[in-house]
């Protein structure tokens, strides 16, 4: 079954990261969190407010942005 897990990252915040049925990581915090409360709020949060969320194309990046990367 597909799961949130919570951990701690080497400074000390909490982190939460989603895996899928097989195990692969799908997606990860962009932040950590003092507590594991705040990282549970936002776990709470990705799952009621995501439910209904488009699926949207990437902007096209600034020429002077692909000339960079």
């Amino acid at each position: 079954m597909a799961k949130f897990e919570i951990y701690q990252d080497s400074s000390g915040d909490y982190r939460w990261r989603f895996q899928s049925n097989s195990g692969k990581i799908l997606a990860v915090s962009a932040e950590g969190y003092l507590n594991r409360a705040n990282c549970e709020h936002a776990i709470i949060l990705i799952k009621r407010e995501n439910s209904n969320a488009p699926i949207a194309d990437a902007p096209k990046p600034l020429l002077s942005e692909s000339l960079l990367g």
